[in-house]
């Protein structure tokens, strides 16, 4: 089964894409351009995908719109992957909240999904200033990973990302220009990976957690051209 949708007029959106979606192999494409705009999506099945409408679109453009994004997966296989990737967003002043397994938290809200097998996929590129990007993932999987790439081109941008529970989660992350704050927050058991390259004249400041009783390991590098450098924590802990 697949699912296109193009998104135009805001009319539009509550109609098409306020939905709940529960099936495998659905896919939703979204194209998007315009201020002002809410798109809320909740897909529950497995070997889903969420994704832009075209690759040589402009994909999604605009300021101070809102995306609710949920997937659930429903089906144990690591094969049958539920895979996030929107590859250009363009604008200011945007809120986006990703939940794979749910649980955003602190309080962008969503909650706790019982019944989810993990293997999860993302690849999101923002470029524009002022966005706020929450991203969690989780699962009840005891071997089911995570994995989450993150380009961000801009300046003042908030980042929070959580990936928790069962096997390997990694996390990579891309940040040009300043002032953006970025928490990053890795729990729980599995192995877990981080790659962090932050590069801009004033600071960002970052924060990096990882806390269970597997390997630990991260990679950040600092490009800071300011004399009042930028700020850097990390802890690691069981």
């Amino acid at each position: 089964m697949k699912m296109s949708k193009t998104l135009l007029p805001l009319a539009m959106v509550s109609l098409l894409l306020s939905s709940y979606v529960k099936a495998a192999d659905n896919e939703i494409t979204i194209e998007q351009s315009g201020d002002n705009f809410d798109l809320n999506i909740s897909q529950k099945g497995y070997s889903n995908v969420i994704k832009r409408w075209r690759s040589w679109d402009e994909g999604i453009t605009g300021a101070n719109n809102t995306f609710d994004i949920r997937q659930h997966k429903t089906h144990g296989s690591s094969s049958d992957q539920n895979v996030l990737e929107l590859r250009q967003i363009n604008g200011t002043g945007n809120t986006l909240k990703l939940a794979q397994g749910w649980q955003i938290g602190t309080n962008g809200n969503f909650g706790i999904d019982n019944s989810e097998y993990g293997d999860t996929f993302a690849h999101i590129n923002i470029t524009g200033d002022y966005n706020d990007v929450m991203m969690t993932q989780r699962t009840n999987s005891s071997s089911s990973g995570h994995q989450y790439w993150l380009h961000v081109e801009g300046d003042n941008n908030d980042i929070y990302t959580v990936q928790r529970e069962g096997g390997s989660q990694y996390i990579n992350l891309d940040i040009y220009n300043d002032g953006n704050d970025v928490d990053l927050r890795q729990t729980n058991a599995g192995d877990h990976y981080m790659s962090v390259i932050l590069r801009g004249t004033q600071p960002t400041d970052i924060s990096v957690i990882q806390n269970g009783w597997n390997n630990k390991s991260y990679s950040i590098t600092n490009y800071c051209y300011t004399a009042g450098g930028c700020s850097i924590s990390v802890t690691q802990g069981n």
